[in-house]
């Protein structure tokens, strides 16, 4: 097991160097911890076992459009935060160096819900640009030969263009102004209490040092969409996210940037399996120790760009990473709680975080398709803060409670169900 470092982030060219996977070191570290779930499947007895199993030479298992559908697949996103007890008192004293953010507050039936979000107060004017970084990842199948009998890999680095185009960074026409989507659905949820000059917007994403990962058999399996000839692949979380905990420890981490690693068809369940498949992007945030006296917080996004026919046809490029990129602006810190409400969709289930995208999971039409020079795009909506503060009527723009559409949430959430 281990992963290829590249010296540029456009060639799979560079000097390839084994990496020690050490799990538990990793994950004792506060620094290096990312919120990961399935830690149990990186067990080296389980990877031997699934090995053994694998034959060589494999080709990707041709599957329809709906496949991941009809086995029960689910697209799901996780938040959750790494930050020490000393770094949320630091939080709490606004003596944190990380990305910019501000705070705010709302009430539901006597009790107060703080919260805090990327970027400047809405009433100063001020225009907050956050820096970003981008770390490439580019997966390598042992098992699955390409047609030159090498080993099959997803390789990201054709994405990559595409992602720092995208709606995340490059601005377009909204209803709250021309802008970046982050700083559109911002500006919809406070769009009567900001000042009109109000913005926070995203630096295109600076290349970080490019990774191959090398997946040894039995740890993905992957498939190829018979209609379109994609290939996607469905790997074990916890090998995964080892891999990703040592990644970050070798690269040069600014807790002032948002940093986001970028797969390509990428799909993570435990112990790969298909039937409790797909997580599809994570953000989180962690210890980066102490910087010039302060404590330092990294905040991140892992995510996979999805081509279209594997989720559907509303679920591609980058609905995935602008779902975590909104959660991000809006709970950088994975520390806003809102009043516990349930799944608008009917799918069950209760939250009580503020995750803007997490209410939107399940709608076929949770994107927003936004065409930018030749190509058209597809973001995912969200949830405003007036849905989860139970606001009646919405201060936010035109009373909605969703943005860019409107129409996908039409009144605030709703508590609980009781048991």
């Amino acid at each position: 097991m281990g992963f290829s470092r590249k010296t540029s982030s456009g060639s799979r060219n560079g000097v390839r160097m084994c990496v020690a996977l050490l799990l538990a070191a990793a994950l004792a570290h506060p620094a290096t911890a990312l919120a990961g779930p399935g830690a149990d499947a990186t067990r080296p007895e389980l990877f031997q076992d699934q090995q053994q199993a694998i034959p060589a030479g494999q080709t990707p298992i041709d599957v329809e459009d709906n496949f991941m559908q009809g086995m029960g697949a689910q697209t799901r996103s996780e938040a959750t935060s790494k930050m020490s007890a000393e770094a949320r008192a630091a939080l709490r004293l606004d003596n944190l160096l990380t990305v910019p953010h501000f705070s705010g507050s709302f009430s539901f039936q006597g009790q107060p819900f703080p919260y805090m979000m990327v970027g400047g107060d809405p009433r100063q004017g001020e225009t907050t640009t956050v820096k970003t970084r981008i770390i490439p990842i580019s997966m390598s199948f042992a098992g699955y030969e390409d047609s030159h009998g090498d080993p099959l890999v997803l390789d990201v680095s054709r994405v990559v263009e595409p992602f720092r185009n995208s709606p995340n960074f490059r601005p377009t026409t909204y209803g709250t102004g021309f802008t970046q989507l982050g700083d559109a659905v911002q500006r919809a949820e406070f769009f009567h209490a900001m000042d009109p000059d109000w913005h926070t917007l995203l630096e295109a994403p600076k290349p970080l040092a490019g990774v191959t990962i090398d997946v040894p058999r039995g740890l993905a399996t992957l498939y190829r969409n018979r209609r379109t000839g994609v290939i996607f692949a469905v790997v074990d979380e916890g090998f995964f996210i080892s891999h990703l905990n040592t990644i970050l420890q070798l690269q040069n981490l600014d807790p002032a940037a948002l940093t986001i690693a970028l797969t390509t068809n990428v799909f993570l369940a435990p112990a790969g399996d298909i039937r409790q498949c797909c997580t599809v992007g994570f953000h989180t945030s962690f210890d980066a120790g102490v910087q010039d006296g302060r404590q330092a917080v990294q905040t991140f996004v892992w995510s996979s760009w999805v081509e279209p026919g594997i989720f559907g046809p509303n679920f591609a490029d980058v609905t995935a990473v602008s779902h975590e990129i909104s959660e991000w602006m809006n709970d950088p810190f994975g520390a806003n709680l809102a009043p516990p409400w349930q799944y608008p969709n009917g799918a069950g289930g209760c939250q009580n975080n503020l995750e803007p995208g997490d209410p939107l999971e399940g709608f076929p039409n949770l994107s927003y398709p936004v065409t930018i020079g030749n190509m058209t795009y597809h973001p995912q909506s969200a949830a405003l803060l007036q849905w989860f503060s139970r606001e009646k009527p919405s201060s936010a723009i035109d009373g909605v409670y969703s943005y860019p559409n409107p129409s996908l949430l039409t009144a605030p959430s709703e508590p609980c169900a009781k048991k």
